[in-house]
């Protein structure tokens, strides 16, 4: 196989984690809310658990077409989705007032691994391209400020969010997509990530080496056969180092 020349990390279970998310949504979905009365209150809107109720049926249905079809799409979707749900036709600036609401209910949310930031940087020090490809449905905006936040936007040379993209992992597009902006060829990428069919299927069905970053809750394994398993990403460097990389 080629010499490993660029690591993609997925985001979420990879990177960063985010505590509480199921739990979380309804508190994310009411600060989305409670800003968009607050900026429009001339408006008979309906009660806020409503409100959160369509939105989360709407994230629902986002990810229902993601598992079944590898399909993506953008935050401005899946808000107008639970309007619609609601039978509330918003305006343009009313669409962006609930996102803009969202988007500060999720700000500094999301918690880093202790581990992600060195790994990261000695990496990028030994001279890999390094890219990020996540799975979301998040406007690139909100995650880059997340990012940012925790020290890490620097670090990486590539990011990509399918919410920018018609489809998404283990859609084989994505992964040359993200080859593609690192400047490498696919089978030069080692693909890190947390999810068995997303990322490690999804890697390998494009080429790329792929690094299963072992979980126990509860996403599918046996569907296919990483390259390699972690424990942390502590382990990475001497992997690629095995494997004839720096």
């Amino acid at each position: 196989m080629a010499v490993p020349q660029a690591i993609v990390f997925d985001l979420g279970g990879t990177l960063v984690h985010w505590p509480d998310w199921d739990e979380g949504a309804t508190v994310k979905w009411s600060v989305s809310y409670d800003h968009l009365i607050a900026t429009y209150p001339e408006r008979r809107w309906p009660a806020r658990e409503s409100f959160v109720a369509a939105m989360r049926d709407a994230e629902a249905a986002h990810w229902k077409r993601v598992q079944e079809e590898h399909w993506s799409g953008p935050p401005t979707g899946l808000v107008r989705e639970g309007f619609d749900r609601l039978g509330v036709p918003p305006s343009s600036e009313e669409l962006m007032a609930a996102m803009d609401g969202y988007a500060h209910a999720i700000s500094g949310w999301g918690q880093v691994f202790p581990d992600a930031r060195e790994v990261l940087g000695m990496l990028r020090d030994r001279g890999y391209r390094l890219g990020l490809l996540s799975n979301t449905w998040w406007a690139a905006d909100w995650h880059n400020a997340d990012l940012a936040t925790h020290g890490l936007s620097g670090l990486f040379d590539a990011l990509v969010y399918t919410s920018d993209l018609g489809y998404s992992k283990p859609h084989l597009s994505v992964f040359v997509e993200i080859a593609s902006r690192l400047g490498v060829a696919v089978e030069e990428c080692v693909m890190v990530g947390d999810r068995m069919i997303d990322d490690v299927s999804g890697a390998l069905g494009a080429g790329m080496r792929a690094v299963w970053r072992k979980n126990d809750y509860g996403f599918p394994t046996g569907v296919a056969v990483p390259n390699a398993t972690i424990d942390t990403l502590t382990e990475l460097p001497e992997l690629l180092h095995s494997w004839g990389g720096r």
